[in-house]
């Protein structure tokens, strides 16, 4: 049941990513199409928000499905207990750096909050708007690193094994 819910934690990240890459776009239009009009427009600190969110929230979509890129040689060395520990230290790295990253960015985020920061730029956005997005995007991706520790754990094959996207190979 953990496994279904978390897998479908990630898709939504994953689509909420793929908005914010659209949402790029679209400003990218608007102003391109604005400055042909005579006016200007400046929606560049609207991407640089819209483009921390969508790489962070697309973390752990990106690891559980295989995409990230991985250096396989030290575990290949070894079989059995061997490659399959080394792959549990991996991930208990992963873990405690996601964690404390999460945990920090969370903290700041609050912190951002509380003291009602904005944005330097023209629109004066609410800087805790777009840091929720990093701080969700890395808590996400530490319970996948810990999801997929406790396939390995159990002796099953973690999911970023099997990559879906083959543009790797």
């Amino acid at each position: 049941m953990f496994r279904a819910m978390a897998h479908k934690l990630y898709l939504f990240c994953g689509y909420a990513a793929g908005a914010f890459l659209a949402a790029i776009a679209v400003a990218t239009l608007w102003q391109i199409v604005a400055r042909q009009m005579g006016q200007a427009v400046e929606t560049t600190e609207l991407s640089g928000f819209c483009l921390a969110a969508s790489t962070f929230l697309a973390l752990a979509y990106t690891f559980v499905n295989g995409g990230h890129v991985r250096v396989g040689v030290v575990p290949q060395l070894f079989s059995g207990r061997i490659s399959r520990g080394f792959e549990l230290w991996c991930c208990a790295v992963g873990i405690l750096i996601t964690g404390y990253a999460a945990y920090q960015m969370t903290l700041f985020t609050l912190e951002t909050y509380r003291f009602g920061e904005l944005s330097p730029g023209m629109m004066a956005i609410p800087l805790w708007i777009p840091q929720s997005a990093v701080a969700f995007g890395l808590a996400v991706m530490c319970i996948g690193i810990i999801e997929q520790a406790g396939l390995i754990l159990s002796g099953r094959t973690a999911d970023y094994e099997t990559n879906i996207d083959s543009t790797a190979e």
